[in-house]
């Protein structure tokens, strides 16, 4: 019922030259981690866990693989821990090191503008505090790669509202693009009690993107890998340890 707002896009064999091009693009792009949840399948607090083979808790290891390509942060999250894991968190840029801001952006925390609005409702907070875009992903994505989220923020214009990968037949929502222009229908979409972070596509314009192109950076897609459980916990360990 959304196909009058959504469309797909794919460059197919052309998703390496692309991410030539972007990469020397100025990316005024803020990070919005989401990390509010409860962790009740995992029975502690996922963020926290510590992720071979450094021992840095979960929600710092994926802040520090996408603070490079961001020009700010925000992390929505409840739990006074995990915001104290990021207080003093900065990005390593190495040899592309921002000479005006060598350490990277500093990430601003805060709590759920309203506590049990999910995913939705951190979206909504992190996109009250900026302008422009937010490259926006979960806290619990071990595999994140900086190259994929990259790819994601050149594929932004004027002519979507949020871009957003489909693996699998399936909306990929918290590794996405979203900009603060959405901020409207979620606020509408919250109001009315829906929880759903496609909610509100139908009145947006999404730009849904192939797995494709999305291979040339992440071949099995790993990216969007989540942990949510015990036995998903161990798995993942499992294959960071391996390095």
């Amino acid at each position: 019922m959304y196909a009058t707002r959504f469309f797909y896009w794919w460059r197919g064999s052309q998703g390496t030259d692309f991410l030539e091009r972007v990469s020397g693009q100025d990316m005024s792009t803020t990070l919005l981690i989401i990390a509010g949840g409860s962790s009740r399948r995992m029975g502690t607090d996922k963020l926290m866990l510590p992720v071979p083979v450094d021992g840095l808790p979960l929600i710092r290891h994926v802040a520090e693989r996408l603070l490079p390509i961001a020009s700010k942060a925000v992390v929505v999250a409840n739990s006074p821990q995990v915001r104290d894991a990021l207080r003093c968190v900065r990005s390593n840029r190495g040899a592309d090191e921002d000479e005006d801001h060598p350490s990277g952006p500093e990430v601003n925390c805060l709590p759920d503008d309203v506590p049990g609005d999910g995913p939705l409702g951190g979206l909504a907070t992190g996109l009250r505090r900026i302008d422009g875009w937010a490259l926006t992903v979960a806290g619990d994505m071990p595999f994140i790669r900086s190259d994929v989220a990259r790819f994601l923020i050149g594929l932004t214009d004027s002519c979507c509202d949020a871009v957003v990968p489909v693996v699998d037949g399936q909306p990929q929502p918290l590794l996405a693009l979203y900009h603060r222009r959405s901020l409207a229908a979620i606020e509408l979409a919250l109001a009315s009690g829906q929880r759903r972070m496609d909610s509100y596509w139908s009145e947006g314009r999404i730009r849904l993107v192939s797995a494709e192109p999305l291979r040339a950076f992440d071949p099995n897609l790993i990216s969007f890998t989540n942990v949510n459980t015990p036995a998903d916990w161990n798995k993942a360990s499992a294959l960071l340890s391996q390095g």
